[in-house]
């Protein structure tokens, strides 16, 4: 089955036009552009997407962030629907004080139209504990640096008649963020807001916020098994796509399948991704948001005085952050014990409870072991027999 790759093949010698518009498929590689490493590359004012996508093509595999990429960018430089649209105000920011991971660029289109795309999650620890803080806090710092840029770049180009917006991750949830929060009168010349896997929002801030007015514009693409997309709530609704990948890896948009100018849908989510979102669901709703950033910061913490930057670090070795975290429960409170066990008892719940949600009566017996268990310290030495013993873990009851 094509997918955006295939489509700048069959698409990609038809500028754009009044004859053949921006369509979803179109939006979708747009919001894809913001991930690519601009800030590796010298520009100017009037650089265009092939102008920068010719010097991205002599970079090695390691300057991107998926595989998908090297060929995107090779496709994109010699494809005239994209290569001659001037690509302006690109902004990068990691700020680790903050928990910031924040990066966008501006694409023009024809006829006075621009795309704000918003970069996903990169693949350092910071940008993904950023992504989890949105599940105990509003208004997250990229967020904020998302409206921001919005409101700037509006305020740059006074003449601009149009405005999409758009990202994949969480660059789909900055570009709803960043249109939702707009002044108002910038509502009538939103065309569409596209949200790639982009993660939701919280209830609190979709009944802060007037969702009802842009619901209709703002277009989210979730694959079969999403895991980010179903993180906190989607007013809007979204729409189900189909992947070539299985599990996780279907986040990467390069497997999501086209038939011409649209993505593929699929007839709903998987069994999986639904678990995910009610195990998340149930969690919110059975622990404060005090409680949650706890644990994250908790986590947070470990991982980086281990030294590991990325979450591939803790995948390929998770003794990495098993064997730390053991340590440091031994050295609670009272008090913050408390905390920890009922956090990690309402995920328990959560997931139990999100089996029965889809009709799935099958628990995993690894789950069940550690269920049973009389302590803390007993699950985490459960958890330390599936990863391997360890001898550098002090064990204090």
């Amino acid at each position: 089955m094509p997918t955006i790759i295939d489509y700048l093949d069959w698409r990609g010698d038809l500028p754009l036009c009044e004859a053949a518009p921006l369509n979803e498929v179109d939006a979708v590689i747009l919001a894809r552009i913001s991930n690519l490493p601009f800030k590796k590359v010298h520009h100017t004012k009037t650089e265009t997407i092939g102008s920068m996508c010719t010097v991205m093509k002599r970079f090695s595999r390691e300057e991107f962030q998926m595989d998908g990429d090297v060929p995107f960018v090779e496709k994109l430089a010699k494809s005239r629907r994209f290569s001659d649209l001037v690509v302006t105000d690109y902004e990068k920011r990691n700020d680790p004080e903050l928990e910031m991971q924040f990066a966008a660029v501006t694409i023009h289109l024809p006829d006075d139209t621009l795309f704000l795309s918003f970069c996903g999650t990169d693949s350092t620890l910071l940008g993904w504990k950023e992504n989890l803080n949105m599940s105990f806090r509003d208004d997250v710092p990229a967020q904020c640096a998302a409206l921001s840029y919005a409101a700037r770049t509006l305020k740059d180009y006074p003449d601009v008649k149009t405005i999409y917006t758009g990202g994949h991750s969480k660059g789909g949830n900055l570009a709803a963020y960043a249109t939702v929060c707009l002044p108002r009168q910038y509502r009538p010349i939103v065309k569409g807001v596209f949200s790639c896997d982009g993660p939701g929002f919280s209830r609190e801030f979709i009944a802060e916020h007037d969702f009802d007015e842009l619901s209709d514009r703002i277009h989210t693409f979730l694959p079969v098994s999403s895991v980010v997309g179903r993180v906190l709530e989607h007013v809007e609704g979204y729409e189900t796509v189909e992947s070539s990948a299985e599990s996780l890896m279907q986040h990467d948009m390069y497997t999501w399948q086209v038939m011409g100018t649209q993505l593929v849908r699929a007839e709903k989510s998987s069994n999986g991704s639904e678990i995910f979102y009610n195990s998340v669901r149930h969690l919110i709703e059975e622990t404060t948001p005090r409680q949650r950033q706890f644990i994250l910061d908790g986590l947070y913490s470990v991982a980086t005085a281990r030294n590991a930057t990325s979450p591939k670090d803790i995948q390929q070795d998770p003794m990495l952050l098993i064997q730390p975290l053991v340590k440091e429960l031994s050295h609670l409170s009272r008090r913050d014990r408390k905390v920890v066990t009922k956090v990690f008892r309402a995920f328990g719940d959560a997931y139990v409870l999100a089996l029965k949600d889809v009709g799935t009566s099958k628990i995993p017996p690894e789950l069940i072991e550690i269920w049973n268990a009389k302590s803390f310290q007993e699950a985490f030495d459960i958890l330390i027999r599936w990863y391997g013993e360890s001898s550098n873990v002090s064990h204090q009851h």
